[in-house]
């Protein structure tokens, strides 16, 4: 049997990542909606936009050819991996000018 380590959160805690959790509490239905849907060709379009920072309304501007909720499925999906992301929202509510940049680690 394995053991599991378990650890309480804080109530101050939950509370500094506040925006972090909403944040992610809006996100996930649209990433598993769309999970089924999503394209590595389109998530590569992304990765090649972010080459420096982009708001979420200039990417689904400039990827406007293709489904907006895939468009922001795919890229929710990238941040998920880790290969995007965006600061503000550890702070801030995710908005249409939130901004997403390629992440350092696989730049």
């Amino acid at each position: 049997m394995r053991e599991v380590s378990i650890r309480q959160a804080e109530p101050a805690e939950l509370m500094a990542s506040r925006a972090w959790i909403d944040n992610w509490r809006s996100m996930l239905p649209c990433l598993v909606a769309n999970r089924r849907f999503l394209s590595g060709s389109l998530c590569e379009s992304i990765l090649r936009l972010l080459s420096r920072p982009q708001r979420l309304a200039d990417i689904e501007r400039q990827l406007s050819t293709g489904d907006p909720v895939l468009v922001r499925a795919s890229l929710f999906n990238l941040l998920r991996e880790g290969r995007v992301s965006a600061l503000e929202l550890h702070t801030r509510p995710l908005s249409l000018f939130t901004t997403f940049v390629v992440s350092e680690a696989i730049s």
